[in-house]
């Protein structure tokens, strides 16, 4: 058998079996959306709820939140359409994940080869952490969404640049516009648009071509971003409790990896993979690899977004899993890079395009999210105020959760048992001494640890009667006393 017959072969079997692991996944999105609201998505309830109106939600919630509001704003319209529910909200995600695959496939450069347009559709309807976005009840879909429009828009740009050519206007509005569409959606997509626009602005000089349009719509997307960027400012600078999430580094960027790329076995071959591709193209391209702009586009977006939340994160820690979800895009044009650079200096390498997504559907077999139940912490630690305490009032430490009162209170209202009648009150000086009062009111404690415990207990000089009564392993009920002045 000839090695042209060989490779038609190889390239059939691996077309089949990506074929395979892709169908597959796309039947789990249109699976996965039967089940009960997660704790998070407690909150995208409270600020897209229908029965509350436009106004309140705006001056309660969301300019009390650091989080941008687009996101919310369209789940709240939304919401008009249909009862909101569980699914029905899930779908919302769903549609942005549909959409997602359609850039993947239509976005990508006109003159790429029919199998690297393949190849990364395959990698984005088999990534996990995609997957699992596009039924989740939060902003990630939305925001991975803009982040691929604009990021494929940019490389187009960019390809354009190199040829001397002005790209169209049709091309500068698409990444404008989805470039201020995610940074009113999600942080971390605002940061890698203006971060894109920073490297466009580089090749834009060093080709000669577009640099006035470059700098004076980055700028005029800024501008219409500094309101928002204002309202964050204001929440970061006001006094507030111990940032909630404290997860050592080391930790969380094992997390991370995990949760955009896989198992251990997965990240090690993957790793393998890209050193020997980068290997190879350093041998290849010999000093001209920085005007690989399918290559330095995604490495330059992923270096800069990592630079500079390790610089924020010395103060806010936002090295967490699913916020580098928003970046995944960059990885699998990445990803999508190196493979398909190692197939064209050895075209037998064609089973390597196939080995990822095959990999990721194996992942992703054992997950069943459609038997994950709903929270059950805070319906059994209210349950046992009404039932056991015989209470009718709590107290609630909000302080660590990041959430507003206003939200909070909805989110909180959603875990009191049907029929029952619970007043839920703030943690604050004056209910701290209330709840330390004959007869005493149980204080709740979310996301409970002997840290967030012991910042409790500083703050508001109040101690423990005795040892917790713990539901779902952060959930703490106590009652209290006060600890005497020094």
């Amino acid at each position: 058998m000839t090695t042209s017959r060989i490779h038609r072969l190889l390239v059939l079997v691996t077309v089949a079996l990506t074929s395979l692991a892709v169908l597959y996944m796309l039947w789990r999105r249109l699976t996965d959306l039967h089940m009960g609201f997660l704790y998070d998505e407690m909150y995208t309830l409270a600020t897209a709820n229908p029965e509350n109106s436009l106004s309140f939600i705006w001056r309660e919630i969301l300019l009390k939140d650091i989080n941008p509001p687009l996101y919310n704003l369209m789940l709240y319209a939304w919401n008009h359409l249909a009862q909101p529910s569980g699914w029905w909200m899930r779908v919302f995600s769903l549609l942005a994940g549909i959409a997602t695959l359609l850039i993947s496939c239509l976005g990508a450069p006109a003159d790429w080869p029919r199998l690297k347009k393949m190849t990364l559709f395959a990698l984005t309807a088999t990534a996990n952490a995609l997957a699992i976005s596009a039924f989740y009840i939060r902003s990630y879909a939305w925001a991975i969404l803009t982040v691929y429009t604009f990021t494929l828009a940019a490389l187009r740009i960019a390809r354009h640049m190199a040829q001397r050519q002005f790209p169209s206007k049709k091309l500068w509005t698409a990444f404008f516009l989805a470039g201020l569409a995610g940074s009113y959606i999600h942080f971390f997509a605002a940061g890698l648009f203006f971060i894109t626009a920073l490297i466009l602005f580089i090749y834009a000089c060093c080709y000669k071509t577009a640099r006035k349009t470059v700098f004076w719509g980055t700028a005029a997307a800024f501008a219409l971003w500094t309101p928002w960027l204002a309202v964050t400012y204001h929440i970061m600078a006001a006094p507030t409790g111990m940032w909630w999430y404290v997860l050592p580094w080391a930790q969380a960027s094992w997390e991370i990896l995990q949760y955009l790329l896989g198992s251990p076995a997965v990240i090690a071959w993957i790793l393998m993979l890209g050193i020997l591709a980068l290997v190879s193209m350093v041998h290849t391209y010999r000093g001209k690899l920085a005007a690989q702009i399918d290559f330095m586009l995604p490495l330059g977006q992923l270096l800069l977004l990592t630079g500079v939340v390790a610089l924020i994160s010395l103060k806010y820690n936002l090295w967490m899993d699913r916020y580098f979800s928003v970046a995944l895009p960059c990885i699998l044009l990445l990803l999508t890079e190196l493979m398909y650079h190692l197939y064209q200096r050895h075209r037998l390498f064609v089973v390597l395009l196939a080995a990822l997504p095959l990999a990721w559907a194996w992942q992703y077999i054992p997950q069943n999210f459609n038997y994950v139940r709903e929270y059950e912490g805070l319906k059994n630690a209210f349950a046992f105020v009404i039932n056991e305490l015989k209470a009718d009032t709590v107290v609630v430490d909000m302080d660590k959760t990041g959430y507003t009162e206003a939200a909070f209170n909805g989110m909180m209202s959603y875990y009191v048992p049907p029929g029952a009648s619970l007043k839920i009150l703030r943690l604050t000086p004056q209910t701290a001494a209330r709840a330390a009062q004959e007869p005493k009111l149980p204080l709740l404690i979310p996301l409970c640890t002997q840290m967030h415990m012991l910042e409790t207990t500083l703050a508001y000089r109040i101690e423990e009667d005795q040892p917790p009564f713990i539901f779902d392993n952060d959930i703490c009920l106590i009652t209290i006393h006060p600890v005497p002045e020094p």
